[in-house]
């Protein structure tokens, strides 16, 4: 099942994110992806998993040095953009 749902997903191409290009590009990768999960019914949690998926360079550092410090990982893709945005 969560490979049919990642190989389904990665058919969509969805954008990388590697913390460049400052905010604007923060937001437009936001909606790039909050516009494929609205077409598509996936959990919240399996969004989570998705989103941080398409992790690269600064941003996979980031999430790795903040996942473990977090006192519970983000269950839902809005809880991810707020930890992301704080």
């Amino acid at each position: 099942m969560a490979i049919e749902i990642i190989c389904q997903f990665n058919q969509l191409k969805p954008a990388k994110f590697d913390c460049g290009f400052g905010p604007l590009a923060y937001e437009e990768w936001l909606r790039k992806l909050e516009n494929l999960f609205e077409s598509m019914q996936w959990p919240e949690r399996l969004k989570v998993c998705l989103a941080t998926y398409q992790f690269e360079k600064k941003a996979e550092f980031w999430w790795r040095m903040v996942k473990p410090q977090a006192e519970e990982p983000p269950a839902t893709w809005n809880q991810l953009k707020e930890l992301m945005d704080a």
